[in-house]
């Protein structure tokens, strides 16, 4: 330093100031540490309702398309009942000709 003694009452306030920061830091560092929980158990919470969200998807598909007639079997049987109705009304209209 250049030479100046710091006096008794200049320490004691600094010493006072910095235990203020100190005091603040600490403070901080606490709701750091808080709101980093928070994120953590929001996060996991999001990836828990993500994975049921995705179950419950993976659980309903399978009735929207058998509502909807989108799955292979239903369209199946759809155009089967097709021919079989254009096989019989071509044979009602044949046999209503003779």
């Amino acid at each position: 330093m250049s030479g100046n003694p710091v006096s008794q009452g200049e320490f004691h306030s600094f010493r006072i100031e910095m235990r203020d920061y100190m005091k603040q830091q600490t403070q901080l560092m606490r709701q750091m540490v808080e709101l980093q929980t928070k994120h953590s158990n929001l996060e996991s919470q999001f990836m828990r309702l993500e994975r049921t969200v995705d179950d419950v998807e993976s659980r309903l598909r399978p009735v929207e398309q058998s509502q909807s007639g989108t799955n292979e079997k239903t369209k199946y049987n759809r155009d089967l009942i097709w021919l079989l109705l254009g096989v019989v009304s071509s044979a009602f209209a044949y046999f209503v000709r003779k």
